[in-house]
């Protein structure tokens, strides 16, 4: 038998070894899709397209041969050490009920584990292999969306290549199965061994049992488990099938989704009538499946607590790796300007990844949860990326009054002035002052929009430009907008004024797609 905690650390070694698999190629697409060169001729670009895409197959392949006896060794001893921990928590019960125990695996048991290992790995095997395909089609498909996007003129180049970066960083490495079900690598691989060796592991007390004469098994209970499960956990089952107990057919031993089955941390170890006693009484297991965690004015389970908290890691994982991916591309870009645009993505990234951490931070104390490090691991994220995160999210300008940042004056990228600009034109409804008539909240909306675009000027690095700007787009006194407004919309002069107000954070979606910021 393994306990529930036994099996929430199992993998966590190994995940490592595979995120750096899942880097790997991440960044290997990552500067191919910079290394493609112009857009121009539709063959040569589909020649360089199947070239690179085939040199990613064959890097991919190297790069899990380069793993293979790593993951063997790994393997082995995770089945080895498993095989001794269950044995070891058994002969407890065994002792219990006057028998030596196990001192050394049958025939039998030892066939079990060797089974279960080779099982393992083959899977791992065929897993990663798969990647390799997927891996390959991912490129592909980045290339052929940034081919479109350019060649149809929906976007210029560097626009184009910054969507498929994005675009491959958010897919990652996954997994296909014959079924077309996907998975994450990292999740592929959890799932693979954690139910390898808790199936195998199962089958090895199921074994010693039978061969110890023991018919009845108890099963382990954990917080946290799936409703399914929750119906049988803590509960005994009778190997034959004797009458007052559980069946196997009861728990779905030996189902996907039942008792063993994927990603199951429930385990059973040997129970003797008359001489042991059960874990956990009745009392013991509602308490373990009662909603008896509040969160934001609401009960809930620990279960369903445990799948907001998944929820949190796997965004707190995909901002990671789009982080890692826009560094990659700013040390590759040779052009500068793509590299500037490449520091803007990872900045934005940046600001979001530290905001979701806030959250799983702040929804860990109010709920109680303990964190879970290596489920918000992504290798390639190391103390060098993750530092500059910190300092590209510390120094993010969105934030910060036009007063703060005013040594900036005349210095920043038209991206950068663009993000300051509409971060602060979001502010303007909890600005105005909703206390006041409604044609006093429309002129407080005209001006805060007019000091907000005139202090975004302020602050562009071409002030030629800016010259311009005034004069094709200049500022309008609250009469000119509101008289503007009734004219073009035909719209009374009370409708027009709503209008003010409520088409106060509208920006032109243009000028936002021109420089990258909007999809």
């Amino acid at each position: 038998m393994l306990s529930p905690s036994y099996y929430d650390k199992l993998c966590d070694q190994l995940i490592t070894l595979y995120g750096e698999l899942d880097n790997v190629i991440v960044g290997d697409i990552v500067r191919r899709l910079l290394k493609t060169g112009e857009m121009t001729d539709t063959a040569k670009w589909q020649a360089k397209q199947l070239q690179g895409s085939g040199m990613l197959y064959d890097d991919v392949l190297t790069e899990i041969a380069r793993r293979t006896d790593a993951t063997k060794n790994h393997v082995k001893a995770l089945f080895e050490d498993a095989g001794v921990e269950s044995v070891k928590n058994d002969n407890v019960r065994y002792r219990e009920a006057g028998l030596e125990g196990i001192i050394k695996l049958s025939p039998a048991a030892m066939q079990v584990l060797n089974a279960g290992y080779e099982k393992c790995l083959g899977e791992l095997s065929n897993l990663t292999l798969t990647t390799a395909n997927t891996a390959e089609q991912a490129y592909i498909t980045a290339c052929n969306n940034a081919y479109m996007q350019v060649s149809s003129g929906a976007f210029d180049y560097n626009t184009a290549i910054r969507n498929a970066v994005k675009a491959s960083a958010a897919q990652g490495t996954e997994v296909l199965y014959p079924s077309g079900h996907i998975d994450k690598l990292d999740v592929a691989v959890r799932r693979s061994v954690l139910t390898g060796v808790g199936q195998t592991c199962r089958q090895l007390s199921l074994t010693n049992a039978n061969d110890m004469g023991c018919d009845l098994m108890e099963i382990t209970a954990h917080s946290g488990a799936r409703p399914s499960h929750a119906e049988w956990q803590g509960q005994l089952v009778s190997l034959s099938g004797r009458k007052g107990y559980l069946s196997l057919k009861d728990i779905g031993f030996g189902t996907g989704d039942g008792f063993g089955g994927w990603n199951c941390r429930h385990d059973w170890y040997p129970f003797f009538e008359g001489i042991s006693s059960r874990n956990y009484s009745d009392k013991r297991l509602k308490e373990l499946n009662a909603k008896n965690i509040e969160y934001n004015g609401k009960k809930y389970t620990e279960y369903e607590i445990s799948q907001m908290q998944r929820k949190f890691e796997r965004d707190i994982r995909s901002l990671k790796r789009e982080a890692v991916a826009y560094d990659t591309g700013c040390s590759t870009a040779a052009d500068n300007m793509l590299k500037q645009q490449f520091s803007d993505d990872f900045t934005a990234v940046s600001v979001k990844l530290k905001d979701k951490e806030r959250q799983l931070e702040k929804f860990l104390k109010d709920t109680g949860n303990l964190p879970d490090n290596a489920r918000v691991w992504v290798n390639g994220f190391n103390k060098s990326v993750s530092q500059k995160a910190v300092w590209a999210n510390k120094n993010d300008l969105t934030s910060k009054d036009f007063n703060d940042i005013i040594h900036l004056k005349g210095k920043l990228s038209n991206v950068e002035v663009r993000k300051w600009y509409l971060a602060h034109d979001k502010t303007i409804p909890d600005l105005i002052d909703k206390t006041l008539p409604l044609e006093q909240q429309a002129r407080q909306a005209c001006k805060l929009r007019n000091e907000f675009r005139t202090q975004a000027r302020d602050l562009m690095i071409n002030q030629n430009e800016r010259k311009q700007l005034d004069i094709t787009d200049p500022n309008r006194s609250f009469e000119e907008l509101l008289s503007d407004k009734m004219q073009r919309k035909n719209l009374t002069r009370e409708q027009a004024i709503e209008d003010i107000i409520s088409t106060a954070t509208k920006t032109r979606k243009s000028v936002n797609k021109s420089l990258g910021l909007e999809e």
